[in-house]
């Protein structure tokens, strides 16, 4: 079955950017951060709701990945990853103020794309360490037995180290969006929210790159309840710790 093709609304000042199955991702893979960080401090008793909460992220990661190839246009990986000409260009532009009423990209700009990605690779080095290490004591993740001792001890302290660099990351791209919406005069999070922005008559006019017509939200279904499955697979298929 072919794709569904996105179309341009050239007419329309306040367009669709965001699809409903992109908005939903980004709003649980953000509680699933946070409720791993809260029950990794909130100690042993936490274990089994904290590992709950790195399937889910692995799930959502993996969703976003598919989605990237198959979701709607602005979602698209081709359509927001540049070359090193395009991010050192955007860097230059970080200072200068957005008039108003106009926003500098439709979809991600050069920064904020490579940004998303980056964001991507370290949660799913996070959620995938994950699933190899242990506690030594009650607690493992469902391939620990898979995987010797030494490279558990190296994936236990990738797990942790690369925690740190996440949370550096995620504080990193809030101080993004805070710039954008004091510095730039452009609210990134509105949109995130109603999926919509004003593109103002400086982009419409160029007619690329304009908002979506669809959600194609039947498509985001049936993408979910494949990566549940296949993480349903993968935990319950795992083989049972060598302590148990």
């Amino acid at each position: 079955m072919a794709l569904e093709q996105d179309k341009s609304q050239p007419d329309s000042a306040d367009s669709l950017v965001w699809d409903l199955p992109l908005r939903l991702f980004h709003g649980a893979l953000a509680l699933s951060l946070v409720g791993s960080w809260v029950t990794a401090k909130a100690g042993f008793d936490w274990t089994e709701t904290h590992f709950l909460f790195g399937y889910t992220a692995l799930g959502l990661i993996s969703f976003r990945l598919i989605w990237g190839l198959l979701g709607t246009t602005h979602a698209r990986f081709h359509n927001f990853l540049t070359g090193p000409k395009s991010v050192l260009r955007a860097f230059g532009q970080l200072k200068k103020k957005t008039q108003p009423g106009e926003i500098s990209h439709v979809g991600h700009g050069p920064l904020g794309g490579w940004a998303s990605v980056v964001l991507l690779a370290l949660a799913m080095t996070q959620a995938v360490s994950g699933l190899f290490i242990s506690d030594d004591i009650f607690y493992a993740g469902p391939y620990n037995s898979a995987v010797s001792d030494s490279l558990a001890d190296y994936l236990g302290w990738l797990h942790h180290t690369n925690f740190d660099i996440l949370l550096a990351a995620v504080a990193l791209h809030l101080v993004a969006i805070i710039w954008y919406l004091l510095g730039k005069n452009e609210n990134l999070i509105k949109p995130m929210i109603t999926g919509k922005k004003n593109i103002g008559p400086s982009i419409a006019q160029s007619k690329i790159q304009l908002g979506i017509h669809s959600n194609f939200v039947w498509r985001g279904v049936f993408i979910g309840v494949f990566v549940l499955g296949m993480v349903l697979l993968l935990v319950n298929l795992a083989p049972e710790p060598e302590y148990f």
